[in-house]
């Protein structure tokens, strides 16, 4: 049998989208809010982060440790996680362990009691975890070129939040903003592995209860951009460098020749990046390239470590690099690479369950549509060179790019003499 795809408005108001995936024994599921932390009031920076704790914490009917093994009692696991524009609590389980896995799902989301007691104790936990990322220097300096390349606005801001602003949030500040999110429009349940569909959609029926009320908006998109120069010294043992520019909203027709530019630019051992700055030059252990897609904006960005002494020779090489294939564009054989490389990390993707629900829910969520594995690989290999070319010529101009850096340098911080922008 071939993969089924279906998907339901369900009575209550849910989506319900599920892909039949016939031999497979386990299925993981995905509840996802269509909100994040770029949504959030100014004021309550962080709360979407600490209401998906606090959802583990205590329902009606479990506490916090009947949650925990509710599914790892049957060999399964439950977690979840906040980004930019969603929420996702998911699970993953054995084909014959569905109902108790939509039972405990909608207990989670609709049925979390946040308590005072509860609230305190999470929030403590979570000025830990917001700790914790100020002493990662990877996790430190995506925060900072975010800032850099979406200023203020929501995109710019910690998804955890910031101490302060995460102290400040109540029960009562929770309990409002969970109604104004959680509402079953802004719900979108995915599942995928040996489901059927009509049984996933009663059970969903009768195990979500969401609040009702009014809908807070979405954020509006983010304002123009003005590439800087930002160097942040820190005592490290390496120079953290991030670059970043403004791409493209997921839908955007740019999206695959982007993936396909990213692939060869800094995808990979064999990319630009990796063969100049590390290869050639052994400047760096780590350096790579990445493509942001959001629903109203992207961002496309080039991260690397190296040694403190070594860095403006790693920028030279990196300006180099995109100077040449912004002015001279891929050959043919290159691009022809980029695309096998592409199509293979989308075939072996598809062969995991977890990956296959994360694809279906953001094509739902970005482009309300189901995209197929041979879709997907068609629209892969569809990439024709002129279109990697030009958007190399659009998003690969070393002045478009911000610049931080996070760390030492000996000859002093990183300047606009060492990485000269349009800004």
């Amino acid at each position: 049998m071939e993969r089924e795809y279906r998907r339901t408005a369900l009575p209550s108001g849910i989506t319900l989208l599920t892909e039949t995936m016939p031999g497979r024994l386990s299925f993981e599921i995905g509840v996802w809010v269509k909100s994040g932390a770029r949504d959030e009031p100014d004021e309550r920076l962080g709360v979407s982060h600490l209401l998906e704790h606090m959802m583990f914490k205590g329902t009606e009917r479990r506490d916090a440790r009947a949650i925990a093994q509710s599914l790892e009692s049957l060999g399964g696991h439950l977690d979840a996680f906040t980004a930019r524009e969603q929420v996702c609590f998911y699970a993953r389980a054995l084909g014959e362990n569905l109902p108790e896995v939509v039972d405990v799902l909608g207990d989670i989301v609709c049925r979390s009691r946040l308590a005072e007691p509860d609230v305190a104790k999470e929030k403590s936990v979570v000025r830990e975890e917001i700790l914790a990322y100020e002493d990662s220097p990877e996790e430190k300096i995506n925060d900072l070129l975010a800032e850099q390349v979406w200023g203020t606005h929501g995109l710019g801001r910690p998804i955890l939040g910031t101490a302060e602003t995460v102290d400040a949030l109540t029960p009562e500040a929770l309990r409002e903003y969970y109604g104004h999110r959680y509402q079953p429009r802004h719900l979108l349940v995915c599942a995928v592995g040996p489901i059927e569909h009509d049984r996933l959609a009663a059970l969903v029926e009768r195990h979500f209860a969401p609040p009702s009320g009014d809908a807070m908006a979405l954020s509006t998109a983010p304002p123009a951009f003005r590439p800087s120069v930002r160097h942040a010294g820190h005592d490290l043992q390496q120079l953290y460098i991030s670059l970043g520019t403004r791409g493209v909203p997921y839908g955007d027709p740019d999206h695959h020749p982007l993936l396909v530019l990213n692939t060869l630019l800094g995808g990979g051992m064999s990319s630009r990046l990796f063969q100049s700055v590390r290869e050639e030059a052994g400047l760096a252990y780590s350096v790579y390239s990445v493509p942001d897609f959001f629903r109203d904006a992207g961002m496309f960005s080039i991260h690397m470590g190296v040694l403190p002494e070594r860095g403006r020779e790693a920028l030279r090489r990196t300006r180099e690099e995109l100077a040449r294939l912004r002015d001279e564009g891929p050959d043919e054989a290159e691009v022809d690479a980029a695309r096998r490389q592409v199509k293979g990390s989308v075939v072996m993707d598809n062969e995991s369950l977890s990956a296959r629900m994360h694809l279906l829910a953001h094509e739902e969520i970005y482009n309300a549509r189901y995209l197929s594995l041979e879709q997907q690989i068609e629209r892969i290999l569809a990439v024709t060179r002129d279109q990697v070319t030009a958007a190399a010529r659009r998003y690969l101009d070393p002045a478009s790019f911000a610049l931080t850096a996070w760390g030492l340098a000996p000859e002093g911080p990183i300047g606009a003499d060492d990485w000269p922008t349009a800004g």
